[in-house]
């Protein structure tokens, strides 16, 4: 497979068609079966394998369960705070895969300082991102975000601009893993996501991909609340295991502390 030029096209049987994959950002990959892409190749254009009877798929959608509040406040570990709160960044966009946060071309590149991440993360999804934002923003995303591949850059990235922390729709499962072994706070709040979308409609139909109104969100991990505008929403509750990671700044840090200070070490 060649290397795409800005405004070609290609079909391909891959995973992944995130802009920059194949080549320039200004090309169109498209994802399709093998007996499409094989159909394609020699037409000279994409097209069916075959004759297709016209069909309607069944559309099925499940409403998201609102989130359960706390009946109690949560235990708050030493070194882990009660509540922050932070200038809300918006990145309405759903399914942010991970090379939008941070692009390939810096993934394998050994010696990128944090420096250097921290002036192109977003890159791939908003150039213009690492000049808006600033130490102590609180990204807010849609649904899916951070799917893709499993890159921990995606998260260090956003640690190293100084983002404080992402309340998102929903998270990829390996990016949340990814978050917590690195000791980043994401927390998952669709209702929430919802209510800032409203609030900053004009610029996300204009299709702005990153809104900055410039008020503050506000997070109580006390007693499991995210505040915007005066409006509250529950968060799911952290217990003992994610506010460690935090605090002790991500799971290599936890076992090196703990590893040390055992008496085989000794």
């Amino acid at each position: 497979m060649g290397i795409l030029a800005g405004g070609e096209r290609a079909i391909s049987t891959t995973n992944r068609n995130f802009k920059g994959r194949m080549g320039s950002r200004d090309a169109t990959a498209y994802l399709a079966s093998p007996e499409v892409v094989v159909a394609s190749a020699l037409n000279g254009y994409i097209s069916a394998p075959g004759p297709v009877r016209p069909s309607r798929p069944e559309r099925h959608y499940t409403p998201r369960a609102a989130s359960a509040r706390p009946a109690e406040a949560v235990e708050i570990l030493d070194g882990f705070p009660e509540s922050v709160a932070g200038r809300l960044v918006l990145a309405p966009r759903d399914n942010l895969d991970t090379d939008g946060i941070y692009g390939k071309d810096y993934t394998y590149r050994e010696g990128m300082s944090r420096g250097e991440m921290a002036r192109v993360v977003m890159e791939n999804y908003d150039p213009a991102f690492a000049d808006r934002t600033r130490d102590g923003d609180i990204l807010v995303g849609g649904d899916n975000f951070g799917t893709g591949s499993s890159r921990e850059q995606a998260v260090t990235a956003l640690q190293a601009k100084g983002i404080r922390m992402v309340l998102a729709g929903s998270f990829s499962r390996t990016y949340l893993r990814n978050a917590y072994n690195n000791g980043f706070i994401c927390i998952e709040c669709p209702e929430l996501v919802a209510w800032v979308r409203e609030q900053c409609a004009a610029e996300v139909d204009r299709g702005a991909p990153t809104v900055i109104p410039g008020d503050e969100v506000a997070v109580d991990f006390l007693h499991s609340t995210a505040t915007y505008r005066g409006h509250s929403f529950p968060i799911p509750s952290l217990g003992p295991v994610p506010q460690t990671l935090v605090v002790e700044g991500g799971i290599e840090n936890l076992l090196r502390k703990r590893v040390s200070s055992s008496p085989e070490s000794n």
